[in-house]
């Protein structure tokens, strides 16, 4: 327990280092009106700590007391290189001097400020203080964590901090002796919250039992949150730093702010950098929102923008333009006309401000903008050897420089919307969290959604690059210009990640690599509208016609079209009317055509060939078949004979029976690096046994040709990949429903299963609906519906028998509204509808991708039904 003179003591310090009321020091009466003590014992005590030389008494009457002026050549390092050290900062700086040469050891501080005050900043000037004035034993040792960059994962920040399993390598151990800073302190959870309270009472850090501890009583520890956000902190921590914001700052202080900025910039550069008066102008009226931290990342990102138009020209200055700010800056302009400050006073009669990049300077900053220059130098002189225009090589390095700047935003975080316990599993954590980051900033800069198998696909590629050789050939010149040029915006975000690989790694990629990561990132072009089409062709009069009248008539459509080939009639004169037939009918999807003869498939073959019309073929040998029946039945007199050996030529005519094994192909959009590891991934987990085949798809022709070829000798079960490819009618499964489910359920998401669902045959299901349905396609069907009744499963907790129910169920309702048939108006629709109000909202909810799929509008007489099944009315 303390004594009453250490209790005094500590009272008396706290409030001369803090309330200027007390600048001049303290009175005896004052300590004994708050202590409620005998004016004469607290005389005692106050001359006690005088003679012991941690206070000193004035000569005046009436005796002030107040705390020793340090006489070493340190004492003012602190505020030494910082602006407003004696202006705005000046109180800050005290208290943390005082703090730091705390008589026996130095005592903890938490600084409270908005964010982009400069508490990184001040933190820093605080450590080299105490290093300089020799207060910390291990003078080379300073920690800093922040808490923002673990708000996904406070475990983890937990174990760093305070390693409950291997206290003394927490960071309260290894900071032993210098100093442990934790920013944005206000972001711990309970535990962490206690564990630091603990600390701060004691000097100890505890295991998670506490029947363990380690002494941390000389780790000088300093935590930054903002002034509201930790209450509790502030009444355990006597030593308390409040950083003003920018706008409370004096004028001055900002003219200082901006000229230092503007000099590192320029030193950085290596060029001189021009700026005219109303710029500065500018700075001063504007309003930052990140205070001090936006005016430093306003000035910098101005600078590399200038710095871009000069790059050809080694010996010019960089001139900054009004046009390089952001629109808060240049609109500030229209306050001059309000404004009461007198900029000659403060600039004088200067009009131009030129910032010499051979002053030197003194800078407490974490990092310098050096490297960005040096990164742009670099980037200028690649893109110039591969041929790249000047303006597009000036509008890539602006997206870059503007990408860079991403990572001054304080509360601008990665998406982490995405499910990546399993991909972890097979790609680097810190692969997935650099490629989180470029995602969220495609986002933001471009204003655009991107599917989540694009950021799958693009981990899966860059963890590949980990294990390949780089080849410079994977990408030919003309398509890396092509790209560079087309996509500048998404070229310098791949710019950005492939640096951050490097960061980590130590792997630099080559220009055509950052190409390929381009394409991952450029948006796919909006597929052309419409339907593919039905083109009937029979030989005779009238064949093709009449079935397409019946086929239009059942189906209530208007996408069957027919060519009767007539037999009088050449093929030469055939081949040119079925041409012009398909150019007229074709709605950009491709024709689909039933025929019934091979000579057919020849002329279509060449049709191909010339048009850039997508053609698939239906074999259906109708007329071979009357014809063969009629010569057997003109030469046969046993009907049987006759019926049973046509039968057996037709299942070999038709090869109905198919022993072709089964095999799923991974598609990745560039290389077979991510379709390979996606194999990998499938062949743990799936018991299915079947085989597992890597393609790469850079180019759709590429990868056409390379499944019909597997086509011949496989039946191919699905597509699993970043995207449908769309090709044949086979199934698709996107890469994000295999990672974003359990590695168990791989064989159910591989079969088109629900998730929930156990010990139900739905390969039998599919079979059913394949042989009554006309409308509905089955492969659409599988890859939507079984996640529909997942999500009634997990609402509504359904039997098997429910399940089974409403998947035929809902099944049925597609097809018949694809039809055009409307189930019969239910007496009770709105009973129900008013009082499973709720349930309303959520089934029509999860129905909502159903009928964007399939182009279909359930409405309120069918939900109600659904209703009745979930809840067995």
């Amino acid at each position: 327990m303390k004594t009453t003179k250490e209790t005094v003591f500590e009272y008396i310090q706290k409030e001369l280092m803090t309330n200027p009321d007390f600048k001049d020091g303290m009175s005896t009466n004052v300590v004994a009106t708050h202590f409620q003590l005998q004016r004469s014992n607290v005389s005692t005590l106050l001359n006690a700590l005088v003679k012991e030389g941690q206070l000193e008494k004035s000569s005046t009457r009436p005796v002030l007391y107040f705390l020793p002026q340090k006489s070493d050549k340190d004492s003012n390092d602190m505020g030494k290189n910082m602006i407003g050290a004696n202006g705005s900062l000046a109180n800050a700086v005290q208290v943390a001097k005082a703090a730091i040469l705390y008589p026996n050891r130095s005592l903890n501080v938490l600084v409270t400020a908005k964010p982009g005050c400069g508490t990184t900043h001040f933190a820093l000037a605080m450590y080299l203080y105490g290093k300089h004035a020799g207060i910390f034993k291990n003078a080379n040792v300073m920690f800093k964590v922040n808490c923002r960059h673990y708000k996904d994962n406070i475990d983890k920040l937990n174990d760093i901090l305070f390693k409950p399993d291997d206290m003394e390598n927490s960071l309260f151990a290894r900071a032993r002796g210098g100093m442990l800073f934790i920013d944005n302190v206000d972001l711990l959870d309970a535990t962490g919250r206690s564990k630091l309270s603990t600390f701060l009472e004691s000097g100890m850090v505890y295991s998670e039992n506490r029947m363990e501890f380690i002494d941390c009583h000389n780790t000088f520890v300093t935590v930054s949150c903002n002034p509201a956000g930790y209450p509790e902190l502030s009444q355990k921590m006597s030593m308390v730093v409040t950083l003003p914001d920018l706008a409370s700052r004096p004028i001055k202080e900002k003219l200082d702010l901006i000229n230092y900025f503007f000099t590192i910039e320029a030193n950085n550069a290596k060029r001189n950098i021009e700026v005219k008066r109303e710029i500065i102008e500018a700075l001063l009226l504007t309003d930052f929102a990140m205070n001090v931290k936006g005016l430093e990342v306003e000035i910098k990102r101005a600078c590399a923008t200038s710095c871009v138009r000069v790059m050809d020209s080694t010996d010019s200055n960089i001139e900054v333009t009004m046009h390089d700010f952001s629109n808060e800056v240049q609109k500030s302009l229209l306050r001059m006309r309000i404004q009461t400050t007198n900029f000659s006073e403060l600039l004088g009669t200067q009009s131009l401000f030129i910032y010499d990049s051979q002053v030197s300077y003194q800078t407490l900053s974490l990092g310098d903008s050096r490297e960005m220059y040096e990164q742009m130098r670099l980037q200028y002189a690649e893109l110039t050897k591969h041929g790249i225009d000047k303006d597009t090589i000036h509008n890539i390095i602006n997206n870059h420089v503007s990408n860079l700047f991403k990572r001054y935003n304080y509360y601008r975080s990665y998406n982490t919307a995405y499910d990546i316990e399993q991909l972890s599993k097979i790609v680097d954590e810190k692969i997935i969290h650099m490629v989180s980051k470029i995602i969220q900033a495609y986002k933001n800069e471009l204003h655009r959604e991107i599917p989540s198998q694009v950021f799958y696909g693009l981990c899966l590629h860059m963890n590949s690059l980990l294990n390949v050789q780089l080849d410079h050939s994977r990408v030919d010149d003309s398509q890396v210009v092509r790209i560079i040029q087309d996509y500048p915006k998404e070229y310098a975000l791949s710019i950005e990640l492939a640096q951050m690989f490097q960061e980590v790694f130590h792997i630099e990629l080559p220009t055509e690599e950052i190409v390929i990561i381009t394409m991952f990132l450029i948006k796919d072009e909006e597929e052309p509208k419409g339907h593919p089409v039905l083109l009937y062709i029979f030989h005779g009069k009238g064949v093709a016609s009449s079935l397409a009248e019946v086929t239009k008539t059942l189906t209530h459509a208007s996408n069957t079209y027919a060519y009767d080939l007539h037999l009088e009639k050449g093929s030469k004169e055939a081949l040119e009317e079925i041409k012009e037939l398909i150019q007229k009918i074709d709605e950009g999807q491709g024709i689909i055509v039933i025929y019934d003869m091979g000579s057919i498939k020849t002329m279509l073959d060449t049709i191909s060939e010339e048009i850039n019309v997508k053609i698939r073929y239906i074999y259906f040998p109708i007329t071979l078949v009357g014809l063969d029946v009629s010569r057997k039945c003109a030469q046969e007199e046993d009907l049987d004979y006759v019926y049973h050996t046509t039968m057996v030529e037709m299942k070999n005519l038709l090869n109905l029976s198919d022993s072709r094994k089964e095999i799923i192909i991974t598609l990745c959009h560039t290389g077979e690096g991510g379709a390979y590891q996606l194999k990998q991934y499938i062949d743990q987990y799936s018991n299915l046994g079947i085989k597992t085949v890597p393609l790469a798809i850079s180019k759709r022709e590429e990868l056409i040709q390379q499944v019909m070829e597997y086509r011949k000798i496989y039946h191919i079960h699905c597509f699993v990949g970043t995207y449908d490819p769309k090709l044949l009618g086979i199934p698709f499964v996107s890469m994000t429903k295999v990672f974003e489910n359990k590695p168990e359920d791989v064989d159910k998401i591989l079969m088109f299963e629900p998730i929930q669902s156990k010990q139900l045959d739905y390969a039998a299901v599919y079979g059913f609906l394949e042989e009554q349905f006309k409308c509905i396609s089955i492969a659409k069907l599988k890859s939507v519906l079984p996640s529909i009744i997942d999500q009634f499963e997990i609402i509504y907790s359904l039997n098997a028998d429910q399940k089974v129910g409403l998947f035929v169920h809902i099944a049925s309702l597609l097809e018949n509204l694809k039809q055009g048939v409307r189930p019969s108006l239910d007496k009770k629709t709105d009973e129900i509808l008013l009082k499973y109000s709720d349930d309303v909202k959520t089934v029509s909810k999860i129905l909502k991708p159903l009928e964007k799929t399939f182009k279909v509008i359930i409405d309120d007489n069918q939900i109600a039904t659904i209703i009745r099944i979930i809840n067995k009315i």
